[in-house]
């Protein structure tokens, strides 16, 4: 049992428990990163780098609270029942602090081993110190789609030049025998003793709350009608009906609400809680057979019919019956369909059977079908299957000869065989031709955006505003808010090419019109703030130590890479982001 703290302890525990927690905290952030410790430690290792027994009890020495007021160390007992009641045993505490001296020390001879020049510590400075502003504008390339027109040759030219875009990946095609449980269910029947058997042992499962069962005619309040309007025309609607007219005829002719108006209002029946609170109210507290109306709500005013009403209670048999018969189908058939792949997939192996004939000899056309499907991707759509499914995990797992284990799919279950694969590949232009000429299309209207957009420059050159021209294109302008060079444009993420115009201009410039994923931009810079010499050299220093930091880590994220590769492992990236143990070339940017 672990000794308690005293209570002359208490004010020491007080001191010593954050210095104790701040110190673990990297050693167990550290640990809990298992993916890439063990090979930060390995490389420490290979460099001969250890932490002795002294260099330890110094480091705990350091932590505050460790020293009593006279600066002496407050004894081992002490010391012991300290990082027992901040929650570590003594070994892990000490592993942990052994484990972030290495660390540490490894960390230095990276440091020590980088150069990071003048120039590097300026141009970090620029990119963040740098900020701008401006108006803009967006043309939508979708409005020049109509104008966009290509001739064959003009297609070709583009897949030329962009056919990376379009090289296909490595593709296969699989047989597969499918288990169709929707086939299966449709085929299942029930005796109506089991059906009450089922009703029987499961009542609780058919306790129904209170409900209303009613009609309702929507007229909406909107741009197009006010409110007196609305009120007078479902007056008028009510006055039809209580002369005669039938209530969902006059529904189909004039409700604004199109779920229930193919059906004449009819909302089928309905518990508390379904149905906004006015609604609910004026039906629940109505007669069977009556006419109540017309109720405002924030949809509009409506008329609502009340044809019947469910007491809370048990449901009966009667109504239960199809929901029993549904769901027992459901449970059953997807049993079955699961019992019957793994009887084929049993078969096939004792058999040996993989040539696409014997599998068809197993498919009944029935429950069990063969399909072959068209060549796909890994992350591709396969035909009636989806994307990134485990069918398609299954196929690209597949060996020659070998069919896969049963698959779950949504139609079933599947029981993959490999038919042929075929590697990456540069396509020809008639296999993607249906790809390439919308994406050609929306280049060639994204070029009259642009050409358009630069007669618009002209004019603002001329003297027009930024708003003149954007009233012209029935456009609207935009602001910025300001950013550097690593930031965004909200509502225009595609805007890198824009904020580097921007920041290599000075205010007032009207920059020349860049093609983004919105369509084209057309801007004008209206904040500026330059590069600064004198706050330069007084955060020179601070500068210089946060690139040199971003550089080690970049370093040590190349380290794991490699030693990843040696050892055959994997690691979590974001949880090296978040340690930022992680290289801009580790993380793909």
């Amino acid at each position: 049992a672990e000794e308690p703290v005293r209570r002359d302890d208490h004010r020491g525990l007080a001191r010593v428990s954050h210095g104790v927690r701040a110190a673990v905290a990297t050693g167990e952030n550290l640990t809990s990163a298992s993916q890439f410790v063990p090979l930060l430690l390995n490389e420490a290792a290979d460099r001969g780098l250890a932490a002795s027994d002294k260099e330890v009890q110094e480091a705990i020495f350091e932590i505050p609270g460790m020293k009593d007021d006279s600066g002496a160390f407050i004894g081992e007992e002490t010391y012991k029942r300290f990082v027992r009641a901040n929650g570590y045993t003594v070994r892990d505490f000490e592993d942990s602090m052994r484990r972030q001296i290495v660390l540490t020390k490894l960390n230095a001879i990276f440091s020590s081993t980088l150069l990071v020049s003048e120039a590097d510590v300026e141009r970090s400075y620029r990119e963040q110190a740098e900020r701008a502003a401006v108006r803009y504008l967006v043309l939508p390339a979708t409005r020049f789609q109509s104008q966009a027109t290509l001739s064959p040759s003009e297609v070709a030219s583009y897949f030329e030049r962009h056919s990376a875009q379009f090289r296909l990946p490595p593709q296969r095609v699989v047989n597969y025998l499918l288990v169709d449980t929707v086939r299966t269910r449709a085929k299942m029947t029930f005796e109506k003793a089991d059906l009450e058997s089922y009703y029987n042992s499961h009542l609780d499962e058919f306790k129904q709350e209170e409900q209303v069962r009613a009609r309702h005619i929507l007229l909406k309040i909107d741009d197009s009608r006010t409110a007196e309007a609305a009120e007078a025309a479902i007056l008028a609607a009510r006055k039809r009906i209580d002369a005669g007219e039938d209530f969902a005829k006059l529904a189909t002719e004039l409700s604004d609400d199109p779920a229930s108006k193919p059906r004449g209002g009819d909302l089928g029946f309905f518990g508390r809680g379904r149905m906004i609170k006015e609604f609910e109210e004026a039906a629940f507290n109505a007669e069977p057979n009556s006419l109540v109306g017309p109720i405002r709500t924030s949809f509009g005013f409506h008329l609502i019919q009340v044809l019947e009403k469910r007491a809370a209670g048990q449901k009966p048999f009667a109504e239960a019956e199809a929901q029993i018969r549904s769901r027992l189908a459901a449970e059953r058939a997807d049993s079955q369909a699961q019992a019957k792949a793994a009887e084929l997939a049993a078969r096939i192996s004792a058999e040996g059977l993989t040539t696409e004939a014997q599998l068809k000899a197993l498919a009944d056309d029935d429950t069990v079908m063969f399909i072959t499907t068209p060549p796909f991707g890994v992350d591709e759509v396969v035909a009636g299957i989806g994307r990134g499914t485990p069918f398609s995990a299954a196929a690209f797992a597949l060996e020659a000869g070998k069919p896969s284990a049963p698959v779950k799919i949504a139609r079933g279950f599947a029981i993959l065989s490999l038919v042929s694969e075929t590697p990456a590949r540069l396509p020809a232009l008639a296999e993607v031709e249906a790809r390439v000429r919308p994406a050609a299309l929306r280049a060639k209207a994204g070029e009259l955006a642009l050409a358009r957009l630069a007669q618009a420059r002209g004019a603002l050159a001329s003297g027009k505003s930024l708003d003149d021209v954007a009233k012209e294109l029935a456009v609207e302008v935009k602001e910025s808010g300001e950013f550097g060079h690593a930031g965004t444009i909200e509502g225009l993420p595609d805007s890198r090419a824009l904020i580097a115009a921007a920041l290599a201009g000075k205010a007032g410039d009207i920059g020349a019109p860049i093609q983004t994923e919105q369509g084209a931009v057309l801007f004008q810079i209206t904040e500026r703030k330059g590069f600064d010499a004198a706050a330069f050299a007084a955060e020179r220093t601070q500068t210089r130590e946060a690139l040199e930091r971003n550089e080690v880590n970049r370093l040590l994220g190349s380290i794991i890479e490699q030693r990843k590769r040696e050892a055959k492992v994997q690691y979590d990236k974001p949880l090296l982001e978040q340690f930022g143990m992680l290289g801009d070339e580790a993380k793909g940017t």
